[in-house]
């Protein structure tokens, strides 16, 4: 069972989720949009590295107020919890960003939480771990099947993985910023590092999540009935 602390932890990487998909979709499509790459690699590897300059300042910046002497230890905590629920929210835009580049323009809300929330919580495997739980609830799922997944099983399957992203993200980011609690400077230093290497590793799952999607994964159904 959760602690009071990682419930707060979990929740608050939930609604930050929400807010990505709820709010966020139109400018991720327009960013895709601007990105100047010859080719989907070089475009994804130019959004990137944008995120990563952003997210890694602001870590850098979490992790030295961590560190400040005479901050105690709910105020680092609260810190932490607010960066991770603003860090959320962007790596939500980086994965919506890629999904654009990846010619998806056109996705429900609910669609577009199994995206974040699937990358978010399996990482690397997501494509093929969706299309099993997809199976595990009753959807046959194939590379040439053009059945499409009804709305309530995509539903279902959001509120399984928004039970599990406590354990498989959310805690483990609070592993890491540990790491924080160390000398004003070498905080920040660590702060900069774990959120740069979260937002390659994210990147690099997204692409290859949304490389995959046509052939692992059933379409929706439209969004007129999703969002009904």
């Amino acid at each position: 069972m959760a602690s009071p602390a990682e419930a707060k932890l979990g929740q608050r990487v939930l609604d930050a989720v929400d807010e990505g998909v709820e709010k966020r979709w139109g400018p991720a499509v327009e960013r895709a949009s601007r990105a100047t790459g010859a080719t989907p690699d070089e475009r994804v590897v130019e959004v990137t590295q944008s995120f990563r300059r952003e997210l890694g300042l602001a870590g850098a910046a979490a992790g030295g107020t961590a560190a400040v002497p005479g901050v105690g230890v709910a105020t680092s905590t609260a810190a932490f919890v607010a960066e991770l629920g603003w860090s959320t929210v962007r790596l939500s835009d980086l994965i919506l960003t890629i999904a654009a580049l990846h010619g998806h323009h056109d996705a429900p809300t609910d669609e577009r939480r199994l995206w974040v929330l699937s990358i978010l919580t399996y990482g690397d495997s997501a494509a093929s771990k969706v299309a099993r739980l997809a199976r595990d609830m009753g959807v046959k799922v194939n590379s040439s099947s053009s059945q499409r997944i009804p709305a309530e099983t995509v539903r279902r399957m959001n509120n399984r993985l928004g039970y599990m992203i406590l354990s498989r993200y959310g805690t483990r980011r609070g592993a890491l910023a540990l790491g924080r609690m160390v000398p004003f400077g070498i905080g920040a230093a660590l702060g900069y590092g774990l959120n740069a290497y979260v937002v390659k590793s994210t990147a690099r799952h997204a692409h290859r999540y949304f490389g995959e999607l046509p052939t692992r994964v059933q379409k929706l159904a439209p969004a007129s009935i999703i969002e009904s």
